[in-house]
């Protein structure tokens, strides 16, 4: 027992003196942890997250700092966006990614072809190599009754789907023939996402900024163990 004591007034004496700094800094403290969660809550049985990274070589890619898990659920929610963007969530569909999968596509209306039971949510199918992006499709003609008033055609503000394959950072729309006519599709393309010019965390929700002014909220909710 003395033993123990004296093991322990010793340890207690030399975390003082690393607090008085009459020790060397040291970043290691054994079995102390010191490290919590960053930017996540608990609530209604999920560990809910906001841990994204901007790619700091590509700034118009975003990917989840801990690789999503089968059954997470990806959150969506904007705040500002145009008639013709589109936040994309898609995967890696080989090993080497030269091929990709779109999971979902939003617009500023809510999710295209919904494939789950929560517009602003999708639920993660399987591990894989995921990350998101923003696709604008500047189309002429479009925007609403002005244009009719004009007798410009108007073509409608959105397209209507996607394809479900298409190489990395690359969504090939689903539209009308007058849509496809209005919209260089390729032109966009080779143009590329659009860049992230600012992202926060703001609590358990990481918001994203946008060149052009779009504005959207993500998250990743997990059930808790």
């Amino acid at each position: 027992m003395k033993h123990w004591i004296g093991v322990a007034s010793r340890t207690v004496m030399a975390l003082s003196g690393l607090v008085a700094g009459a020790l060397p800094a040291q970043t290691t403290l054994p079995q102390v942890d010191v490290t919590a969660p960053k930017w996540e809550t608990r609530r209604g049985g999920y560990v809910i997250s906001s841990n994204f990274n901007v790619d700091p070589k590509m700034s118009a890619v975003i990917f989840p700092a801990e690789p999503f898990q089968k059954g997470d659920i990806f959150d969506f929610r904007t705040v500002r966006m145009s008639d013709d963007e589109y936040f994309v969530l898609q995967e890696c569909a080989s090993a080497d990614c030269t091929q990709g999968h779109i999971l979902q596509v939003w617009t500023k209306s809510g999710a295209l072809g919904l494939t789950s039971r929560d517009p602003n949510r999708f639920w993660i199918p399987h591990e894989g190599k995921i990350f998101m992006f923003m696709q604008r499709f500047p189309m002429s003609g479009a925007g609403g009754p002005e244009n009719a008033v004009m007798g410009v055609p108007d073509h409608g503000s959105s397209f209507s789907g996607f394809e479900p394959f298409s190489p990395p950072l690359v969504l090939n729309p689903i539209g009308t023939p007058d849509q496809l006519r209005a919209c260089d599709v390729k032109a966009a393309q080779e143009k590329g996402p659009v860049k992230v010019i600012a992202s926060e965390h703001e609590g358990s929700q990481m918001k994203l900024r946008f060149e052009g002014g779009a504005a959207v909220f993500i998250q990743r909710m997990r059930a808790a163990d």
